[in-house]
């Protein structure tokens, strides 16, 4: 066998592999433990309620919304915090934060204030927040573990992180990956459910 032919068969081999992991991945997805992988996942009915299962949300919390949520997920959180509580959602530029608060007050979701800004340098006060949560938004962050040190910073002491992540096309965030990056930050992780190819994790911070 040729060496042409060998690496045309590796090739297609790789290919196969890849669109077999992307199958698998929406099947597990679809088994209502995934986190959401797009705003349309997250406009299907119970899909938000199906994540939050295994978040540690309670009511009276402050949560810090890391990522682009659809509106339906933001209410879904407001609802749960209740009317003691108020989310934050930061989003990376100002149109997209008036468009997400439009819509949102278009819902009548009030407890809700979207704020625009980097995740890597958030200009907001130390232990501010319950709960921070991000929903596929880790592995698209170009400086992680940034990001994690300024979440680390927000958070009050015994306060939580809950990130959960899927596979997709080139971004792939892996539960062990995130656990000794998180660590090295101060974050010890809780607990953890789903798959290796679509989870959520949740992490404390001790201090």
């Amino acid at each position: 066998m040729s060496a042409l032919l060998r690496a045309i068969l590796a090739v297609a081999g790789l290919v196969l592999s890849a669109q077999v992991a992307v199958r698998l991945a929406r099947h597990v997805l679809g088994s209502g433990i995934q986190p959401a992988a797009s705003p349309s996942t997250l406009a299907r009915p119970g899909a938000t309620d199906g994540l939050l299962t295994y978040v540690p949300i309670e009511p009276g919390m402050r949560v810090l919304q890391i990522g682009s949520p659809h509106p339906a997920f933001v209410g879904t959180l407001a609802r749960r915090v209740g009317k003691y509580g108020k989310v934050y959602v930061l989003e990376s530029s100002g149109e997209r934060a008036e468009g997400l608060g439009r819509q949102l007050r278009a819902e009548r979701v009030g407890n809700v204030e979207v704020l625009t800004g980097d995740p890597a340098r958030l200009e907001l006060p130390d232990c501010t927040f319950d709960l921070a949560l991000c929903v596929q938004a880790l592995a698209d962050q170009p400086r992680r573990q940034r990001t994690l040190w300024e979440l680390q910073r927000v958070l009050r002491p015994r306060g939580h992180l809950s990130v959960s992540e899927s596979l997709r096309p080139w971004r792939y965030l892996s539960r062990g990956t995130l656990k000794n990056e998180a660590s090295a930050v101060g974050l010890v992780c809780r607990d953890e459910h789903g798959t290796p190819l679509a989870y959520t994790a949740n992490f404390r911070k001790l201090a």
